[in-house]
């Protein structure tokens, strides 16, 4: 019996001891590539998987890539696998040696993401061309790191 009020007592003890408010979700690791096309803010949000229909970019007000508020921190994400994605116009920090940047995500990319030149250059001090893409972390972001209210 003393040995059953012991082992109840540790278990107790180690219950109470561990912490109880819950740890944020860590970064997953993605590809962090460039593509020119969302350098051009005159796109039309049309030519995106992103464009119209209910989760669409036209919908928000959006007509071209220019005009939101993020650009040109833009571009596609593999969260959005098709057009009209309910991740359409999400946010997410993307983290590079300690650099982050927001992107808005405005299209689909398989297995990385896909970013402005300029948007690379930032999360990469200026070294988009010479790495081509990077190894970063990503996480969902507020809406409103990428400028939405």
């Amino acid at each position: 019996m003393k040995l059953i009020l012991n082992f109840l007592t540790i278990m107790v003890a180690t219950a109470l001891a561990a912490p109880t408010t819950p740890q944020a979700a860590a970064a997953t690791a993605i590809d962090v590539a460039y593509d020119n096309t969302y350098d051009n803010g005159d796109l039309s949000t049309s030519k995106l998987a992103c464009s119209d229909g209910s989760n669409g970019l036209i919908i928000k007000g959006y007509n071209t890539i220019g005009a939101l508020p993020s650009f040109p921190l833009v571009g596609g994400a593999p969260t959005i696998a098709e057009y009209n994605s309910p991740n359409c116009g999400a946010c997410y920090s993307i983290t590079y040696n300690s650099q982050t940047i927001y992107v808005t995500a405005i299209d689909v990319a398989v297995n990385r993401f896909v970013l402005s030149q300029e948007a690379l250059d930032q999360l990469t001090d200026g070294q988009a061309v010479h790495y081509g893409h990077v190894s970063a972390t990503y996480d969902v972001a507020s809406p409103s790191n990428c400028g939405f209210k």
